[in-house]
């Protein structure tokens, strides 16, 4: 009798797996419930990692996702993968179709890449901006890409130097027009590559960007000397200067200075004060015309100056060109 008693007490406790109304189990969802069960802050984040040409891909997934990436708030056309894609729509198009559906009121990316310029895009251009402007961009990149050795460069609409919300800034092969006063007072990362510049040009840009943090030139032309007197800027990075005639950076309040790329023959560059740098890195190289001992003795003595100048940083990296003149000449010497 004992051991039916403990039988059925077992055999009554024993979960019945073909009960299907079993309540501690969840009901099963499908994908579709899942994926139409985001949120609109979850999938605008997923979109923001996307390329745009990807994000309006996703609205065959789910019929609620159709209009979502109307609404996106990164707006990335790479001139490129639009050439890699074969699209039935030229670039120029493309950005006016995605444009013209854009029904968010704010965008917080507009970056153009890798577009062919020419003198004919100019109105096109100049309304690409009138819509970055009108949705208060911060993060605006605009990549141009040259068509021929005497490219026509696009000149920065005077409305642009006024935008109070603007927080970084790329552009490549572009006019900085004489004559304009910067006022943008939210700029923090200011990159400009292959432009046409000047010491005024950036002398204004200093006074008129007071957080600016980060300050990068690419292949510029134009500037003799980089005087930085702002406390706010910390960082500047000059690379691939070969056309440029920079001959003395002032800027006591730097702390962080990288050299880089092809710089042109008998370049005399000279660090006038930079007592605050806490890294640099010279990786920089000097294309000279000649083999006169006298040259390579130019750019050692440079070279030494230089290295004089950054007797107090804590981090200094040297590339291979620099390293390779200094072990010559102290070889030499010896």
């Amino acid at each position: 009798m004992a051991e039916t008693s403990i039988h059925r007490k077992s055999s009554g406790n024993r979960p019945n797996r073909t009960d299907k109304t079993n309540p501690s189990l969840p009901p099963p969802l499908s994908p579709r419930d899942l994926i139409s069960a985001l949120p609109d802050a979850v999938i605008d984040r997923i979109f923001s990692f996307l390329p745009l040409q990807d994000v309006v891909k996703t609205s065959v997934l789910s019929k609620r996702w159709r209009p979502t990436w109307t609404t996106a708030t990164d707006l990335v056309f790479d001139g490129e993968i639009v050439a890699r894609l074969r699209s039935t729509l030229d670039f120029s198009s493309l950005v006016d179709s995605v444009l013209i559906q854009c029904a968010s009121p704010t965008v917080k990316r507009f970056h153009i890449t890798s577009f062919e310029y020419e003198k004919a895009h100019r109105l096109k251009f100049d309304l690409w901006l009138r819509f970055a402007e009108g949705h208060r961009v911060e993060d605006l990149s605009l990549r141009l890409l040259l068509t021929s050795e005497t490219p026509t460069l696009y000149i920065l609409p005077r409305s642009l130097y006024c935008w109070s919300w603007l927080v970084r800034l790329e552009v490549w092969v572009y006019c900085f027009s004489l004559g304009r006063t910067i006022r943008l007072p939210c700029l923090k990362i200011l990159v400009i590559a292959i432009s046409r510049l000047s010491d005024d040009i950036l002398e204004g840009i200093f006074r008129g960007c007071p957080v600016l943090e980060s300050l990068e030139l690419w292949g510029c032309w134009g500037v003799k000397n980089i005087m930085i007197d702002s406390t706010s800027v910390k960082e500047l990075v000059l690379c691939n200067l070969c056309d440029s005639n920079i001959q003395k950076i002032w800027a006591p309040h730097l702390l962080l200075l990288r050299i880089s790329g092809d710089w042109q023959p008998h370049a005399m560059l000279r660090l006038s004060d930079v007592s605050s740098l806490v890294e640099a890195k010279l990786d920089f190289s000097i294309r000279v015309l000649t083999d006169l001992p006298s040259d390579e003795m130019m750019c050692s003595h440079m070279l030494k100056e230089t290295f004089q100048k950054l007797c107090g940083v804590t981090t200094i990296t040297i590339g291979a060109w620099c390293f390779q003149v200094q072990a010559r000449y102290f070889f030499t010497i010896l």
